[in-house]
């Protein structure tokens, strides 16, 4: 961890039950920040929640709650309203998707996903922002994916709610630039995390530097966030994928994505 203390001494955090959301909301906690951890499974918050506190001796909230669900995602954004608790970075984590041609999917399945991947960001976003502009400051990072800036097949509708967080997020950063509002888009490529971590998801086998660690795709989005950059691509090779991008033909994207979620 840095020396200097973190700018956020508040955060919430969706989809804090594994994955990528647990690093975070672990390095969050060494950093002293208290936390509010929001996800479906409450007894593995519960855990979580208790594991920060004596590590760490931070305040930590549980918040259970189907981001799917609009009256539960109401009772999210009622905390990030409450001015008594002010949570001074939002870190919407929480995602899903569905592996599989699109016309084979469940549409209920497909529906959920667009509703946690994109909806719920909208209200907790909405829900948060007008307090920040009134104080001055505050961050929100967005975890989004670079499966939304490359042609994903077998992915289609989680690789298209990746693409408009992905747009969403870079025009807040603009809306709010001098504001004190950081907004920051993380965008991780192959994460081991769930059924990534062994390729079960679909993907065809890839070399070993572009599997990242969870711990290190967290460390590196809070710190962007904290520094007010605007996108973070973490891991080397990432890097150079996310610089080739924008220059890479059309037809050889469509190829390239055709090899890797190849079923």
């Amino acid at each position: 961890m840095a020396d200097q203390p973190y700018p956020y001494r508040s955060a919430l955090i969706t989809g804090a039950s594994s994955g990528i959301g647990t690093a975070l909301a672990r390095n969050l906690g060494a950093r002293g920040v208290s936390l509010v951890l929001v996800a479906r499974r409450e007894s593995r918050l519960r855990d979580l929640a208790e594991e920060l506190r004596t590590a760490h001796s931070v305040e930590v909230d549980v918040l259970p709650a189907d981001l799917t669900d609009v009256a539960q995602t109401a009772q999210v954004e009622a905390r990030l309203t409450d001015a008594a608790k002010p949570v001074e970075l939002l870190v919407n984590n929480a995602g899903s998707s569905a592996a599989g041609v699109f016309a084979n999917l469940p549409m209920d399945r497909e529906e959920a996903t667009l509703r946690l991947n994109n909806e719920a960001v909208l209200r907790l976003t909405r829900s948060v922002l007008p307090r920040m502009r009134i104080a001055g400051r505050g961050g929100i990072l967005n975890v989004s994916s670079l499966a939304g800036d490359f042609p994903s097949p077998s992915l289609a509708t989680y690789a298209a709610t990746k693409a408009f967080l992905t747009h969403f997020s870079e025009d807040l950063a603009i809306e709010n630039r001098g504001s004190g509002i950081h907004v920051t888009v993380l965008l991780p490529g192959l994460t081991k995390t769930g059924c990534f971590a062994t390729n079960a998801f679909g993907p065809a086998p890839v070399p070993r530097l572009f599997w990242l660690e969870a711990d290190a795709v967290a460390a590196a989005g809070l710190d962007a966030v904290a520094a007010g950059k605007r996108r973070c691509v973490p891991g080397a090779a990432y890097k150079i994928v996310n610089t080739l991008l924008p220059f890479t033909p059309p037809p050889l994207k469509r190829a390239l994505g055709r090899h890797l979620w190849r079923r």
